[in-house]
């Protein structure tokens, strides 16, 4: 009994150990990486590491060398079961707000160990309320927007690329 008990001691002990040691600044550098692929950087960001979370602030995101958004605050939390990405405040740019409302209040996306296959999205902002999911099995993204009346009134054109099921705009992708 004491061995298991020492045992699971020693595993407990390791993951913390790993959390709270995991080198997350370099795991942002490789997101930054990863979507300078896509031609997309971010750049002028302040970072804050936290024993759990790294902490991303006044952050400008370029795409195609077009400055398209500011950032107000990043949030990268993790835990061996449990990841969460949350960003606060984001506003496009002239460039892009005649495509999308210019102000997004939140965008979560969640990851969990116990729902290996889906990451959940939600977001509020100007256009309303969306929800998602992305299936990393069978890599597809899907959202469901619930569309205030300032995105219905001043960019159906975005909405039209939508279905329209009970009220609520469904948008699907396959990567």
């Amino acid at each position: 009994m004491k061995k298991i008990f020492k045992l699971l001691i020693y595993v407990v002990s390791f993951i913390a150990c790993t959390l709270v040691f995991l080198p997350k600044a370099s795991i942002y550098n490789l997101l930054e990486q990863e979507l300078s692929k896509q031609n997309i950087i971010i750049s002028d960001e302040k970072r804050d590491e936290k024993l759990l979370s790294l902490d991303i602030s006044d952050a400008k995101v370029y795409y195609q060398d077009i400055e398209g958004a500011n950032i107000n605050s990043i949030n990268f939390f993790s835990s061996v079961f449990y990841s969460k990405i949350e960003v606060s405040d984001v506003k496009l740019l002239q460039s892009l707000a005649s495509f999308f409302p210019p102000h997004i209040k939140k965008v979560e996306l969640k990851y969990s160990a116990l729902d290996y296959k889906n990451i959940n999205i939600y977001s509020l902002g100007d256009f309303g309320v969306l929800n998602g999911n992305i299936n990393l099995i069978d890599r597809t993204l899907i959202l469901k927007l619930e569309a205030s009346n300032k995105m219905k009134r001043e960019y159906s054109r975005v909405l039209k690329q939508m279905k329209l099921d009970e009220g609520i705009y469904v948008y699907e992708y396959r990567f």
